[in-house]
Formats: C-alpha cells, sequence, structure tokens
C-alpha cells in the first residue's frame, strides 16, 4: 500500500505476547499495509494501551483456550474489535479469529498474507459505515 494511507484508514493493530520478534512477519506485513502496530507484553499493559487508542486489531501469541484469550474474550466483546489468537502449523503459524468486530467467531485459520484482504475489508467497512 501507499505510504500516503489516510488518517482514516490507518487500521491500529496490538499485538500481545511475551516478546515483540513473535510477531515479527506479520508486524512487517502489516505495516506495509499502512497499520500501526503496537506492543504489549501482559495483559494488564494490553489494557492501558487499549484506554490509550482505538484498536481495530488485536493479535495474541496466546493459544486458545487460555486464561489470557478468555480474559481478553471478556474485555473486548461487543467492542468491535477482532481478536485473533496464534495457531502453530507445520510451517510456521497461521491466526485463528476469536472475535470479529466484537462478537465471538472461532476460525477459519488466516495466513500472515491472509491480512492484507482483511485490512481491505476492513477500511470497506469503515467507509460504508
Amino acid at each position: 500500500m501507499e505510504a500516503s494511507v489516510k488518517g482514516t484508514d490507518i487500521v491500529r493493530v496490538l499485538l500481545v505476547g511475551e516478546n515483540p520478534q513473535s510477531f515479527s512477519l506479520s508486524q512487517q506485513l502489516l505495516e506495509r499495509n499502512g497499520c500501526k502496530c503496537h506492543f504489549a507484553a501482559s495483559l494488564e499493559a494490553a489494557k492501558d494501551l487499549l484506554h490509550l487508542w482505538q484498536f481495530d486489531i488485536v493479535l495474541s501469541t496466546h493459544i486458545v483456550p487460555s486464561e489470557t484469550i478468555g480474559r481478553l474474550v471478556r474485555l473486548l466483546s461487543g467492542s468491535g474489535i477482532s481478536l485473533f489468537s496464534s495457531l502453530r502449523v507445520e510451517e510456521g503459524s497461521w491466526w485463528l479469529p476469536v472475535l470479529q468486530f466484537g462478537k465471538e467467531c472461532y476460525g477459519p485459520a488466516l495466513r500472515v498474507g491472509d491480512f492484507a484482504h482483511l485490512l481491505v475489508d476492513l477500511r470497506k467497512q469503515r467507509r460504508a459505515s
């Protein structure tokens, strides 16, 4: 995507996990597509960032089911935010939808490259509303 992404087209993504390196491929793709990424190493840090910024997507390296994912679901339900959990597969990892636009939704899993399509859809939805 072009570097001149309009302010309303910027998608904010919160990365929640133990270390930022676990998001490196996803973060590179997201930033190339005009996203602004923020990292939180704990649920408490994520809550703080959620109070500071309006996020569109939350990616977590915590797996389903886990206490952290459960707490994120409770925190984000009804918010309009989409939450994805890391799903380890032989050739790397995929992202499993847990919430889509604030509503529980499990699957289908997305490869890192599929996020480009998700971002286009998210931007179209924003413009329509």
